[in-house]
């Protein structure tokens, strides 16, 4: 529901409704919308994880982690008929104070962090220069998965997945080691 109708729609009522439950009990669970917002939010993060983050990690370090990382984020984002929800809540909660966007915050902050250490696991095996910015990778691969984000669900681009890897590659390209010169 959140995904497909965005999380500022979702409510009590609406979940009461959906699941045939009544509302009176599930407010009795919740207490608010706002609650009931930030356990959806909570719930999503437990599936990211577990089907983005952690297969990912099963992987091999550096650049197969990283494309790892990627298809199991982009196989999440097309698979939600509306995408991925914490992309559109980030949107519909940037400017309202509150529960909701302090979490957002914290999570997406946790995926950077999650990203940025990708990267340094990436030159520990050789993979990327030593000398690279870890956060500009983290800004740069989360700024290429929101353009497929973009493409895949606004403007329905035929080519998204095909210019999403010629970007991802071009990206890796950037932080690889420079070839030694003999």
């Amino acid at each position: 529901m959140a995904s497909t109708m965005g999380l500022d729609l979702v409510s009590i009522g609406s979940l009461a409704k959906a699941t045939d439950m009544s509302k009176s009990g599930l407010f009795a669970h919740f207490q608010s919308k706002e609650n009931l917002q930030v356990e959806i939010l909570k719930h999503a993060g437990d599936l990211f994880a577990e089907r983005i983050v952690v297969p990912a990690l099963r992987t091999p370090a550096g650049i197969p982690r990283i494309k790892a990382l990627v298809a199991n984020w982009i196989k999440w984002a097309s698979r939600l008929r509306g995408g991925c929800i914490f992309v559109s809540a980030s949107s519909d909660f940037t400017d309202r104070p509150g529960k909701v966007r302090e979490f957002l915050l914290r999570q997406q902050e946790d995926w950077l962090d999650c990203l940025r250490r990708i990267a340094e696991s990436a030159i520990r095996v050789g993979d990327f220069r030593e000398d690279i910015d870890c956060d500009q990778f983290a800004f740069e691969l989360y700024s290429l998965l929101l353009g497929f984000h973009l493409y895949h669900n606004l403007l329905e681009s035929e080519d998204t997945k095909r210019r999403q890897e010629k970007a991802l590659e071009q990206l890796l390209l950037t932080y690889r080691p420079k070839p030694s010169v003999s």
